[in-house]
């Protein structure tokens, strides 16, 4: 008979405790997804790029309209605080980290995280009716688009995928448009 195994959960507030008190560094690359401590990919060269551009991109086009944090958490519940890559969000939020009601839109850039982001975090931002998110998919060159999240059964029901010459808006900012091959080019 063989012995089972647990896995230790956390809240945010362990999680925030084990940084306190010097087990988790400021500089650790690492989030809370589904009570679990993640360790996430170091960021290579593309993406921090396809982030940076990304991050002028929205900022040079949000006219007062919300603020663009990168790789900043977000506070979704007790047991998910993760660190999408940019986020865009109402500019009300001051003083805390921002929560789903705040969040425009959530973009995840995958060189080498894109299963970890479809199937671990997806599902998560689905859940807290994250409103939308984006995978920057930088092996396939490709934006995937998430919207219309069903949080009793942490999906999307709209997915789409789209090539590197397509313009993609957020919906809540139809006017702020983004190709990929634009970004692309910049790096």
């Amino acid at each position: 008979m063989g012995t089972a195994i647990a896995a230790r959960r956390f809240n945010v507030q362990e999680y925030h405790k084990l940084a306190e008190v010097g087990i988790l560094g400021e500089d650790d690359r690492v989030e809370l997804l589904d009570g679990q401590i993640m360790v996430m990919a170091p960021i290579g060269e593309n993406h921090r790029t396809i982030v940076d551009s990304l991050a002028e991109l929205f900022s040079d086009q949000r006219k007062g309209r919300y603020r663009v944090a990168s790789q900043n958490p977000i506070l979704i519940d007790d047991q998910d605080e993760p660190q999408p890559d940019l986020v865009l969000y109402d500019r009300s939020a001051i003083g805390r980290h921002p929560s789903p009601r705040d969040v425009f839109l959530i973009v995840e850039v995958a060189d080498t995280s894109l299963n970890y982001d479809q199937r671990s975090k997806i599902p998560v931002y689905a859940s807290a009716a994250i409103k939308e998110v984006w995978i920057i998919d930088l092996t396939n060159y490709s934006i995937q688009t998430y919207r219309d999240a069903h949080p009793a059964i942490r999906r999307y029901a709209d997915a789409g995928t789209h090539d590197r010459e397509s313009l993609v808006s957020p919906l809540a900012f139809p006017d702020v448009r983004v190709r990929l091959n634009d970004l692309l080019q910049q790096g």
